[in-house]
């Protein structure tokens, strides 16, 4: 099945069975943003209709967020509709893949995925984290490493839920930020990517 196939997070743990905790696991920091990111940021939110498709929530408020945090963590890669794959059953396309950057020789340019974030499709979150969950769960795969964290995000772009998968256990974080707060969002996502860039060095170290 495609990650797309997912409709749920119930779905995802009777194919594949995981504890699901609930918990407030990221911290409640503000994080400063450019001036012309929040004057961007403002803008849009100004200007978007009342039916505006999925692409103008990606392009101006997932993608603006993924994008500061990458330009302060150099060891990462941010990828746009990648495809991955672990075996006929687990494959398919996050929205958005934080990966290891591959600056050695490498078979795969995709290595040591370690964050996937998925857009929420018509405000439908149940179904985001089904999808997103079993995108945890093929990078937990092709990294071959239960003890590494995976972190997972599910955005309509104006709305942001937190997740992440540590062996067997995905915890949920209770506390849904907004857009209308960007630098607390940014704050978690600056925390998340730290995290993730910590996870690179200290393989490189080993």
């Amino acid at each position: 099945m495609s990650f797309s196939d997912f409709q749920s997070i119930e779905q995802v743990i009777r194919k594949y069975p995981l504890k699901v905790v609930q918990q407030r696991f990221l911290p409640e920091v503000e994080t400063e943003l450019p001036d012309w990111l929040m004057e961007n940021l403002k803008f849009s939110l100004d200007m978007k209709s009342v039916d505006e498709n999925e692409a103008f929530f990606a392009e101006n408020f997932i993608y603006p967020f993924l994008h500061q945090a990458w330009k302060q963590h150099r060891r990462l890669k941010v990828w746009s509709h990648r495809a991955i794959s672990y075996d006929k059953e687990l494959f398919g396309e996050p929205d958005y893949l934080v990966s290891a950057l591959a600056d050695e020789i490498t078979n795969e340019l995709v290595t040591k995925p370690l964050l996937a974030v998925t857009e929420a499709k018509k405000e439908d979150f149940t179904k985001g984290w089904g999808q997103c969950l079993v995108e945890l769960l093929t990078c937990q795969k092709i990294n071959n490493n239960e003890n590494i964290t995976i972190y997972g995000i599910v955005s309509t772009g104006i709305f942001w839920e937190f997740g992440k998968l540590e062996g067997k256990v995905f915890t949920k974080h209770t506390l849904p930020h907004s857009v209308s707060e960007p630098k607390k969002v940014y704050g978690i996502l600056e925390y998340i990517f730290d995290e993730c860039e910590k996870t690179v060095t200290n393989a490189k170290v080993q």
